[in-house]
């Protein structure tokens, strides 16, 4: 899993629907979109609104009724679309007040966001999850972050992780040689966000390439 050294628009629903959609009948073949959401941990309504915008993108995307967009998330597996016209993977993640999917034709995809104000203070304990998770080598610039820029430096690699995770259909595991193998796999970028929140996405093909500016973003 390299760093993130490139951000990836994300398109505020419904506003940007327009754009959302554009990408995904590109040769990008890829959209993130975000979703307002209640701040509160509680995800129901969430959960809802999130599952109803990408119905309707997906509705637009493939010229069909909104109500005919069936989505499938089996317990401890990612969400997905039934479709015969074409293959789609789908990744969404929630975070108090703001939710993204991804959706991504022909490729495994994976995305994660997190409040940088979530790392609170503590930081031994964020190390000692920088050392079983993230391994030896992002724990080692993690510990040379100056203080006021580890909760952001920590952030964005967590979520490069998590992202990478889900697009090779992992649960949360611990850091291991073959972990760090089967990571290296995935193209990680992070996501063009609000000031307050970090996020990452992961596929396995080269989609995101035709997606992304430059940027230094590296923790």
């Amino acid at each position: 899993m390299q760093p993130a050294r490139k951000t990836v628009t994300v398109h505020a629903w419904p506003q940007d629907q327009y754009l959302a959609v554009q990408a995904l009948r590109s040769a990008q073949a890829m959209a993130v979109i975000s979703i307002a959401t209640p701040a509160t941990e509680n995800r129901q309504v969430a959960r809802s609104l999130v599952r109803s915008a990408l119905r309707e993108a997906l509705a637009a995307l493939l010229d069909r009724p909104a109500v005919s967009i069936v989505l499938t998330s089996p317990p401890g597996g990612a969400i997905y679309a039934d479709s015969s016209v074409c293959q789609l993977s789908l990744s969404i993640s929630h975070s108090p007040g703001v939710s993204i999917a991804a959706i991504c034709q022909g490729a495994a995809i994976g995305i994660d966001v997190m409040q940088i104000e979530a790392i609170t203070p503590g930081y031994p304990e964020w190390m000692r999850l920088a050392g079983e998770y993230l391994g030896p080598r992002v724990t080692a610039k993690l510990q040379s972050a100056p203080s006021a820029t580890f909760p952001s430096a920590f952030a964005q690699v967590w979520t490069d992780f998590e992202a990478a995770l889900k697009c090779l259909g992992l649960g949360l595991t611990e850091w291991s040689p073959e972990l760090a193998r089967q990571l290296a796999g995935c193209r990680v970028l992070a996501l063009d966000l609000p000031a307050n929140c970090c996020g990452s996405v992961a596929t396995r093909a080269h989609v995101l390439e035709h997606h992304t500016h430059s940027t230094l973003n590296e923790p």
